[in-house]
């Protein structure tokens, strides 16, 4: 009977390190996919942000409340920032807004905001909010882009989530609509 007891003993102290074992094997997978998973709904969390805050400050222009007060790109851009400011930060090297104005959508051209480096257009910084569409409908047409540029942080994640270089993702908002009579 001694003897069963000790054999028992020895065969649960061979074993007692293979959970560790195990464990140190996965966890850096583990980690890896949990701190992706994090990173990606944060980033998301980011662009529907930027998406609201862009579709708030471009009803300010649609409705004439922007040429009525004669808001100024940098009182727009405050504007903007008021509405992203919990999550975003309002850096003027990561958020930009371009708003541009048209006669009619067919001859509403731009520039895409990324080259075919991954670098991002530096020129990004129209602003024009155009007039009322009763006034014969000149620049009436009006399209707003916000982009901000995503730090990525988890290792391998900007493999297949980055757009840019720097392992950074470009996120983006915009609205192209008619201005109201006012």
């Amino acid at each position: 009977m001694r003897r069963r007891f000790i054999r028992s003993r020895q065969r649960r102290g061979a074993n007692s390190g293979s959970v560790a074992i195990e464990f140190a094997l996965i966890a850096p997978v583990f980690f890896l996919l949990l701190f992706a998973m994090l990173e990606t709904a944060l980033a998301l969390f980011a662009s529907m942000t930027l998406e609201n805050g862009m579709k708030v400050v471009s009803r300010l222009i649609r409705t004439g409340q922007v040429q009525a007060q004669n808001m100024t790109q940098q009182q727009f851009r405050t504007a903007l920032c008021n509405q992203i400011d919990f999550v975003l930060s309002c850096d003027p090297a990561r958020l930009f807004v371009d708003v541009r104005a048209f006669g009619n959508f067919a001859n509403s051209t731009f520039q895409p905001p990324i080259d075919a480096n991954g670098n991002l257009n530096p020129n990004l910084n129209s602003y024009q909010v155009g007039g009322s569409s009763q006034n014969s409908g000149q620049n009436s047409i009006i399209l707003v882009r916000v982009f901000y540029t995503w730090p990525l942080y988890t290792p391998l994640l900007g493999q297949f989530y980055a757009n840019m270089q720097n392992n950074t993702r470009l996120l983006s908002a915009s609205a192209a609509f008619r201005n109201e009579p006012f």
